[in-house]
């Protein structure tokens, strides 16, 4: 039976902004199950919160089942209508932020774990010049891991991001920012320390290995597939931990290994063969208009990690 459709009685509720961006977010992934990791929401959860609009708005908003996915008429409307809702709110953000700086307000910049280990100098060198021009507009740092961060610009809670995507996300504009090279180490607990100048790559390739996280070079694949897998952990934290803990080898950057390096705790394992890089991209919403503070902010990241010879164009 066919609802009769009212349409948003009332006042625009807080609730209503957040069963929209969630009806927006499954239309985008085309259905509830390609929306779960979008969403960080279970099937059953995003089902319940497409109900709940559609009961608010009196209408059947799509159809989903075993049928697969498809929007109904009604859903057509409401998704144009949202997409230009949140346009206009995006507009309404950047143009008070345009008259008056003075306002205040803040940006969420979320990062990999450990990135100020390869990267100090030119994310201090941004966030200074950003806070010089934008005084009050408060920077929040949040670091995650690389899917973390990915997942925190997707669902909008960090305006910025920088990680390191393998694969591109449809929902996602990515600017390169520069590569990390990553060697293979193994702790003083583990049988191969003793040797560790001298070992093979055959002999290192009997070893458990950590597995990495996070992986952008598929060529790199196969040699990983040599190894037996062992422990993971998805930030590099937890994998120095397991290496110093001697029982499995592991990928690290080097600048982030060389204090365990430098006191003998770690040592790199066949350097010139087991090798491999990560590409750091600066990463945005595509959907909506960037607010004049987010604009800032990647302006002055990018012109940071350039004078640093780090990025693309660099001199």
């Amino acid at each position: 039976m066919r609802r009769k459709w009212t349409g948003l009685a009332g006042r625009l509720s807080d609730t209503d902004l957040r069963l929209l961006r969630v009806f927006l977010t499954v239309v985008e992934h085309e259905g509830l199950a390609a929306s779960e990791l979008a969403l960080d929401k279970s099937v059953s959860a995003i089902s319940l919160d497409i109900s709940k609009l559609e009961t608010r708005l009196g209408a059947t908003l799509c159809r989903r089942g075993k049928g697969g996915f498809a929007l109904t008429e009604e859903g057509r409307i409401v998704y144009n209508a949202a997409l230009q809702l949140f346009t206009d709110i995006d507009r309404f953000r950047d143009r008070i932020g345009s008259a008056a700086r003075e306002m205040a307000g803040r940006i969420t910049l979320s990062t990999i774990d450990n990135l100020v280990t390869v990267a100090e100098a030119p994310l201090v060198r941004a966030l200074s010049a950003f806070r010089a021009d934008w005084p009050n507009v408060v920077p929040v740092l949040d670091s995650a891991s690389a899917q973390g961060v990915v997942q925190a610009v997707v669902k909008g809670t960090a305006e910025i991001g920088i990680t390191v995507m393998p694969r591109p996300v449809d929902t996602l504009d990515a600017i390169p920012l520069f590569r990390e090279e990553l060697l293979l180490y193994c702790g003083a607990g583990h049988p191969l320390f003793a040797r560790a100048a001298e070992a093979t790559v055959d002999e290192v390739q009997a070893h458990r290995l950590i597995w990495p996280s996070v992986r952008d070079d598929p060529a790199f694949d196969e040699v990983l597939s040599r190894f037996p897998p062992g422990a993971r952990s998805d930030n590099l934290d937890g994998r120095v931990l397991l290496l110093l803990s001697g029982g499995d080898i592991g990928f690290l950057p080097p600048d982030f290994a060389a204090p365990w390096v430098a006191r003998d705790a770690l040592r790199p394992l066949c350097p010139e063969a087991l090798r491999t890089e990560n590409a750091f991209q600066l990463v945005t919403r595509r959907s909506g208009q960037r607010s004049s503070a987010a604009e800032a902010m990647i302006t002055e990241l990018l012109g940071a990690f350039r004078a640093a010879g780090l990025a693309p164009g660099s001199a």
